[in-house]
């Protein structure tokens, strides 16, 4: 460490992120600022990371490089720019909204029991993030069939509105239809996932998307799938 920061008399406030990236960053390496970026890991691990992890010097670009282990981690000011640093110096924001998605249709596919929460988090991924301009950055229209059927009367504060106390109770009772509604909207999530593989669906750093026509025309229409209920089973 003492011989890169040789000859380098100050110590930058924030990192410079003039450049563009250049880094080939080893997937294992990817993810651990993939999870800072997500909020899964604190500022303090990352920092951890980054020093104990003796090959980003060869995969980032060298300039970022030193940027980066010079970074003043305590420095609460410097602590909000390191996210934006770290999408334009060290990873593509598309790979990482890229990560973003496929997590999280994975987590629907794996565990039907928490179908609520990753609903939840896929209609969130749907609307996409809210910009100044009115505009959505990262808003995918493709996750509409999963994304607009989030199961809302599980949600804890509408169990409280509408039961009270007794909202737990009624929440184990909606819990027993959990595989229901998840045989019925899997597939939805597993053709997406298939499209990412195939480059069908492509996101890209600018905030968008690209999506093939016929995917597109197959899951971006404004006929949304109308969700079975339990009770609905031998309705004609």
């Amino acid at each position: 460490m003492i011989n890169l920061l040789a000859g380098r008399t100050q110590t930058p406030q924030a990192p410079n992120s003039s450049y563009h990236i250049m880094s080939i960053l080893s997937s294992n390496n990817k993810i651990e600022f993939y999870k800072f970026l997500n909020g899964d890991i604190s500022v303090e691990d990352l920092e951890n990371f980054i020093y104990s992890q003796p090959d980003l010097e060869q995969q980032l670009d060298s300039e970022a490089y030193l940027d980066l282990i010079e970074f003043n981690f305590k420095d609460k000011y410097n602590k909000v720019k390191l996210p934006e640093f770290i999408k334009t110096s060290i990873i593509e924001e598309g790979q990482f909204e890229t990560w973003k998605l496929q997590r999280a249709l994975n987590a629907f596919l794996t565990q039907p029991d928490k179908i609520d929460l990753n609903l939840n988090r896929i209609y969130h991924l749907y609307c996409g993030v809210y910009q100044g301009n009115r505009k959505r950055r990262y808003a995918y229209k493709f996750l509409g069939n999963l994304g607009l059927n989030y199961l809302y009367w599980t949600d804890e504060g509408y169990l409280k509105t509408f039961y009270g106390e007794n909202w737990k109770t009624e929440y184990e009772k909606f819990s027993n239809d959990f595989g229901f509604y998840h045989k019925q909207l899997k597939n939805f999530a597993s053709e997406i996932l298939s499209a990412i593989d195939s480059k069908e669906i492509e996101i890209l750093n600018d905030g968008t998307y690209r999506i093939s026509n016929v995917l597109r025309n197959k899951l971006e229409t404004d006929e949304i799938y109308q969700l079975q209920h339990p009770n609905e089973k031998y309705s004609s």
